[in-house]
């Protein structure tokens, strides 16, 4: 039963002790540049929103699964897999209120830093990923 945290917990062990904490496959320059030039307190506050982000988008749709598992249907696995395989199609029908949301979140975020702010962006002008305009 403990196996299931060995991975997290490797994860989590990365993430505290690598460099590339604030590293996205998708990022644009511009973000890599912002990320590069911050400071300790901003990457710690990076690290914990993306965290953040990361527990609700795997822990939500898995809790309602196993709780809907063992309550209701008594088969966590199957509830599990279903669960995991709607979740992705409501993810898609919330698609145009939730996104936006995010993006912007994120473009002040990353708007706010000290460097950002020296340099003159604004949350408006900065492009998260390679394909945004």
């Amino acid at each position: 039963m403990y196996y299931y945290w060995i991975p997290i917990a490797i994860l989590f062990l990365v993430a505290i002790f690598s460099d590339a904490n604030t590293w996205s496959p998708f990022q644009s320059d511009q973000v890599k540049q912002i990320c590069a030039h911050m400071t300790k307190a901003e990457r710690r506050a990076a690290m914990r929103r993306g965290a953040l982000g990361g527990l609700l988008i795997g822990l939500v749709p898995g809790m309602i699964a196993l709780i809907l598992g063992v309550v209701v249907f008594r088969s966590a696995v199957l509830v599990v897999t279903v669960c995991f395989l709607i979740f992705p199609l409501i993810a898609l029908a919330h698609y145009g209120k939730w996104l936006p949301n995010v993006v912007k979140s994120q473009q002040n975020f990353l708007a706010s830093t000290e460097w950002a702010r020296s340099q003159g962006i604004k949350a408006e002008d900065i492009r998260l990923y390679n394909w945004q305009r």
